[in-house]
Order: structure tokens, then C-alpha cells, then sequence
């Protein structure tokens, strides 16, 4: 099972959105069994979220409800986003008996970094961390972990470039030959190695 880890939140048009929401139905749609560990508002939004979910097929048992907070929606900056700490993210790992592939989907503080990491080595699956661009990587990560930046455009073709590569891994794919892989079924091409 593919385990995504971040903050969904709605388009405008009401469909999953956010890095964690489109990776998410990207990697059910490739097809694999995918479970969402995050959180959302308590709210009518986070409701719809749950619903949006439901319909894409991926599993949302872990997903806390922050009262103190509004589920994103669109291009809402000014909205904190719900809350999503080390010690939520140990109980939402520990919700589930299965976790081939941990997607963190979004940038996490260094103590909620290490809990996935952890949940990552527990369960013995193959890990793929999404920074910020520009960011730098204070947490010293587990051997064999994928580090990806996200793009500042295009977060769409993104998405579905990290879900089909979690699809691939999940199958039992080498990491390398997964990307390669993910990378041409969205059309992508890998830059040069002297361009990386």
C-alpha cells in the first residue's frame, strides 16, 4: 500500500487538491491501493474532502480533524493550515497494518520529518520525501530515501509523475528503474546527469 502523508485541501472546481491530494489520486489511479495520513479543517470543506476521497478510492482512516483550523481551498494563503505534528503523524502511521511506500507530500518540521521517517523504517517501506525549492534538508535521511523538489509550476504533471512512481515502487520496482518508468509514462525526461 502506498501511505500519503500532507494536507489535502479542494480546487475551486471542488476536486482534490494540494500536493498530498493530487499525488494521492494519482497513485490510486495507476492503479494502486493508496490510505491518506494527514490532516483537514473541521469544516464543510474538510467534509468534502472526506467525500472526494471516498470517490477516488483512497483510504482516510488517519486523517485528523483540526477544529483550530480551515481545510484550503484554492489559492486561500491566508488560512492557517491544520495542524500536522510528529506525534500525529506516529498515531496515523501506527493506524495501519500495511505501508509499502511513504510519500511526504509537503514540507514537514524537523521532528515531524524524523516521525516519518521512522513510521517509513518501521513498516520497512521504501520512502520519497517532496521539499520546498530552495530548502535545505536539515534531517539526515535513511539510506535508499528519494528526495524530490517540488516545482514552483505545474504541480498537476508533478503529481502524477511522484504517484506513478510510488505506483512502481509499491509493485516491487527498483527505485531507478520506477523513475524511469514514471518519467515516461508522464512524458517527462530526466535532464543530463551533468545538468543534475
Amino acid at each position: 500500500m502506498i501511505v500519503v502523508l500532507g494536507r489535502p485541501g479542494l480546487s475551486e472546481r471542488s476536486t482534490l487538491d494540494r500536493l498530498a491530494g493530487r499525488i494521492a489520486v494519482a497513485a490510486a489511479a495507476a492503479p494502486a491501493r493508496v490510505e491518506l495520513v494527514g490532516s483537514i479543517g473541521d469544516d464543510a470543506e474538510g467534509d468534502a474532502v472526506v467525500v472526494e476521497l471516498g470517490r477516488a478510492g483512497i483510504g482516510h482512516a488517519a486523517v485528523l480533524r483540526d477544529s483550530a483550523a480551515r481545510t484550503p481551498r484554492g489559492d486561500d494563503a491566508e488560512a492557517p493550515l491544520p495542524r500536522l505534528d510528529a506525534a500525529d503523524i506516529e498515531l496515523g502511521l501506527q493506524y495501519l497494518s500495511e505501508c509499502r511506500v511513504l510519500v511526504v507530500a509537503e514540507a514537514l518540521d524537523d521532528a515531524a520529518l524524523r516521525a516519518a521517517a521512522d513510521g517509513a523504517a518501521y513498516h520497512s517501506a521504501q520512502l520519497v520525501i517532496i521539499r520546498d525549492p530552495g530548502r535545505e534538508q536539515s534531517v539526515e535521511l535513511p539510506a535508499g530515501a528519494t528526495l524530490l523538489e517540488r516545482p514552483e509550476e505545474d504541480a498537476g504533471a508533478f503529481a502524477r509523475l511522484v504517484g506513478g512512481y510510488a505506483a512502481q515502487l509499491e509493485a516491487g520496482r527498483a527505485p531507478a528503474e520506477a523513475w524511469h518508468d514514471a518519467l515516461a509514462d508522464t512524458g517527462w525526461e530526466q535532464a543530463p546527469a551533468s545538468e543534475l
